[in-house]
C-alpha cells in the first residue's frame, strides 16, 4: 500500500518578545502576512535586533504607540 505524501507543517516564527510561537505569512509564502491588515508600528517601537512579534504582542504595541487602524 501507498502513503500519501507528508505535508510539511507551516514554518512557525517565535515572537522576540514573548517566546510564543506563531505563524508567519512571510516565513509561509503566503502573498500577504496577517501583520499587513494591521496598523504599521513605527521602528522606534521595536527593540534592537527585533522582528517579528506575535499578534497579541504587536497589538499590544501599537496600543501603547496609540496608533489607530
Amino acid at each position: 500500500m501507498t502513503k500519501p505524501p507528508l505535508i510539511p507543517p507551516a514554518p512557525r516564527a517565535v515572537c522576540t518578545r514573548c517566546g510564543a510561537t506563531f505563524r508567519c505569512g512571510s516565513l509561509s509564502g503566503d502573498a500577504v502576512c496577517w501583520c499587513a491588515s494591521l496598523p504599521a508600528l513605527p521602528a522606534e517601537r521595536l527593540r534592537a535586533g527585533e522582528a517579528c512579534l506575535c499578534r497579541a504582542c504587536l497589538l499590544a504595541e501599537i496600543e501603547k504607540a496609540g496608533i489607530s487602524g
